[in-house]
């Protein structure tokens, strides 16, 4: 299956857009603190689904201390531009004295650092996570705890609107964010912790940071990672898909194919890296497109929908705007030959094939009116000979079939690397049947059998040699002048030469289409043998 690129004009959509912040949403990865700031903690969890971001309007995640105007920071003033704009950056862990067992370092700062939408004392408000109670109110501190015993601290606010014992809702407003620190002033921001129970430490501070980035994402409607699902056809399913928390990097999308994301749907995923014009401007990126084509067990003539995800920093899989799309493809044309069956589902995985990407949905009739052959090899068997290691066979039960190309290897899922080595003694012995096909065509009907469409071989004498009788060229001659009314379909063969459907033969001495040429007398021998070599590989 190749997924071919597909590139069109496509308008991209507006990026949601926030007061006070570049656009769209950025952040820093977990850990990553200001450097020389302390060692942060890599910790993917998310340690409060579902709670609300605490602040109303925008914030800005970011370090009090080692930012512009810090004691730390590189100089300026707490309410320079650089401190409200994205991207986010942790501050869990920060170089602090207090006891932190879920730091690196055994010590750190407990929480996060957020200033609000603008540097004003008194004007915007810190709300309640989640709903809880007010367990504590201190000279600049306010703790909330919800009813799993999880504790939410926010700090230095003033005018506090609650009071102890009270209970809040989720969003309720708390008190303003301001710069309060026991009569000593800060930077006007919330500092925020979470305090759960951890197995083998009990109740501590956890970080708080990706919790904060999921609610941000909830409340505004945004996603670390952004793109489009453009559209879907016979030729394509594209889009893109970008994540500006890492701009330059290409990020994966899962596409789901008969429903959403529910584990229960067949999923691909493929990556986002193919260069369109269109994102360059509005990303200040380009790579980002993804194209593939409809899987070919879904062109079937009847309507499918695909959904797709942005894979969200390990996190979550978010789903792309304008998902789910339906699509409808008519069966691709089937083309001439014999129908081989593939008799399990081990033989199918055997030759490594996808049921949803290369397994064609053919009706009944049409497959009916197929000439029926002897079954598919249970598996794929390579070999060159030890006197000629640049030609690979195919060993097909009963005949070597010479695989021509790299290009027909490929098209197969054949290793030119894999072939075993045989005796050019014992290879000479196997009669020459056609040669592999260069493109694979498989399909299946309502009753799930799995078939390969092939080239009949010309029938084996008793004594296991090509029957002489046989020739591609003179039956063709043949077939062409009598109109074929004569002559039996390939792979169907005569009741009395025992060539039967399903037999070693693929069709009688009078049939068209028999293109093999007659190689070195071999034996019903090379059955058995190639049995045996076929169990000891799969053995292995």
């Amino acid at each position: 299956m190749s997924w071919r690129p597909v590139f069109v004009a496509l308008v991209l959509a507006p990026l949601p857009a926030l007061a006070g912040g570049l656009e769209p949403f950025q952040y820093m990865p977990v850990g990553d603190l200001v450097a020389g700031s302390g060692e942060g903690a890599p910790d993917p969890v998310v340690y409060a689904p579902g709670m609300r971001f605490p602040m109303e309007g925008a914030g800005f995640a970011n370090s009090q201390v080692w930012g512009n105007g810090g004691s730390q920071g590189p100089g300026g003033g707490q309410c320079d531009p650089v401190n409200y704009n994205y991207p986010w950056r942790d501050n869990y862990c920060e170089t602090r004295t207090w006891d932190m067992p879920l730091c690196p370092s055994g010590d750190g700062h407990q929480g996060q650092d957020i200033r609000p939408s603008t540097c004003e004392t008194g004007v915007h408000w810190n709300v309640s996570p989640a709903d809880a109670t007010v367990t504590n109110i201190g000279s600049y501190s306010v703790y909330v705890t919800d009813a799993a015993g999880t504790r939410y601290d926010i700090l230095h606010g003033a005018s506090n609107l609650v009071s102890n014992g009270q209970n809040v809702a989720r969003g309720e407003r708390i008190n303003n964010v301001s710069n309060e620190f026991g009569g000593t002033p800060t930077t006007i921001h919330m500092h925020f912790n979470i305090r759960q129970d951890v197995a083998g430490l009990g109740f501590v501070y956890v970080s708080p940071y990706l919790s904060l980035v999921a609610a941000y994402e909830d409340l505004f409607g945004l996603t670390a990672g952004v793109g489009t699902l453009d559209g879907t056809d016979c030729m394509a399913i594209e889009g893109w898909s970008w994540d500006p928390t890492d701009p330059d990097a290409a990020t994966e999308v899962q596409l789901s194919f008969g429903g959403p994301l529910d584990g229960t749907t067949p999923v691909v995923q493929v990556t986002a890296d193919i260069p369109r014009d269109d994102l360059c401007d509005a990303l200040d990126s380009c790579d980002h497109g993804f194209a593939v084509e409809a899987p070919l067990s879904l062109r079937d003539g009847q309507p499918h929908a695909v959904h797709a995800y942005a894979v969200d920093g390990g996190r979550s899989q978010v789903e792309l705007e304008e998902s789910p799309i339906a699509f409808e493809c008519p069966p691709p044309p089937v083309p001439d030959g014999v129908r081989r069956w593939l008799a399990s589902p081990e033989i199918v995985s055997a030759w490594d094939i996808s049921p949803l990407w290369d397994i064609a949905t053919i009706d009944q009739p049409t497959i009916d009116a197929i000439g029926d052959d002897r079954d598919f090899p249970v598996e794929p068997v390579l070999v060159v000979s030890d006197d000629d290691p640049s030609t690979y066979w195919l060993m097909d039960p009963g005949y070597r079939r010479q695989v021509e190309s790299a290009a027909v290897a490929e098209a197969w899922g054949l290793s030119l690397d894999d072939a075993a080595v045989w005796p050019a003694s014992v290879l000479a012995d196997v009669p020459v049947g056609t040669p592999v096909r260069a493109e694979r065509f498989l399909f299946s009907g309502p009753d799930g059998r799995v078939y390969a469409m092939d080239d009949a071989q010309c029938a084996l004498t008793e004594d296991g040699q090509l029957d002489p009788d046989c020739d591609l060229d003179e039956g063709a001659d043949e077939t062409a002048d009598d109109g074929g009314d004569d002559a039996d379909p390939p792979g169907t063969g005569s009741d009395s030469d025992g060539a039967g459907t399903g037999g070693s033969a693929g069709a009688d001495d009078d049939s068209g289409g028999c293109g093999c040429r007659q190689g070195a007398p071999g034996g019903w021998w090379f059955a058995g043998l190639l049995g045996l070599f076929v169990i000891r590989r799969r053995s292995v």
